[in-house]
């Protein structure tokens, strides 16, 4: 072979090997396009819903599972810095404990209030622990929000790689990169605001949630500065730092 065939068979196979690679990386793309465009149309929809039926909704993430679901909460509309999630049942325990003996020198029936739930509320909020001043469980209503009938509960494309990056919603100090974490829309059309990404180990898709309206953006790759969102005012000035939490996800 004289060094120009060499060089044309190098060139033939150099050419096939980038066509190979950018008809994969079409394919994997084409995953995460799907789990981001889903995971933008199941907030819309969680927006809409908290307005449509006058009631706080969340979508919570769970980082490690790659799933997402909308819940509908009742109760308390104030949300607390860092809360968790779920509730810390054995954190119930102690607080049920420390309240009723905090009780002993009142009258046998002080707790006896025909309620056996708010009686527990009661002893509970005498140890400075109050509980299930909000509940949140999956929506159940019939509006699944899809034209398929998917229902609430949605997962990423982890066989493909798909996964949730970095979250970080208004109610946290910190970004969640495991776990679960949940953003809020309330009842009068607001919501906290968040930045939601999502990766397949290559390109990144981010969901914007914006707090004064709970319009939700889908853009194609990470933002330059998450700060430039979070921190940003009704007025579209940036803030020195970040809005006050109950102020701002309290529902006026």
């Amino acid at each position: 072979m004289t060094v120009l065939e060499l060089m044309i068979v190098l060139a033939i196979i150099g050419a096939a090997s980038v066509l190979v690679r950018s008809g994969f990386r079409l394919l994997t793309r084409a995953d995460l396009v799907e789990g981001s465009t889903e995971l933008s149309a199941l907030f819309k929809r969680a927006s809409s819903l908290a307005v449509e039926m006058g009631g706080m909704y969340r979508v919570t993430m769970d980082v490690d599972k790659g799933t997402f679901v909308v819940e509908q909460c009742k109760g308390a509309a104030t949300i607390q810095l860092n809360e968790k999630i779920r509730p810390d049942e054995e954190a119930k325990k102690r607080a049920l404990e420390k309240g009723k003996n905090q009780l002993l020198g009142m009258p046998a029936d002080a707790l006896q209030i025909g309620d056996p739930e708010e009686a527990t509320k009661r002893a509970t909020a005498l140890a400075g622990h109050h509980i299930n001043d909000r509940a949140c469980i999956p929506a159940t209503d019939g509006l699944t929000g899809d034209a398929e009938g998917k229902g609430w509960s949605r997962k990423l494309r982890d066989d493909k790689g798909v996964k949730f990056k970095e979250i970080w919603v208004q109610h946290r100090d910190d970004s969640v990169t495991k776990g679960e974490v949940a953003v809020y829309f309330f009842p009068n059309g607001t919501s906290e605001k968040a930045v939601i990404e999502v990766t397949d180990g290559s390109d990144v898709f981010s969901v914007l949630v914006y707090g004064l309206t709970g319009r939700v953006e889908l853009k194609d790759g990470a933002l330059a500065d998450v700060n430039d969102h979070m921190m940003r005012n009704a007025i579209n000035e940036k803030d020195a730092k970040r809005d006050d939490v109950k102020g701002a996800l309290t529902p006026q």
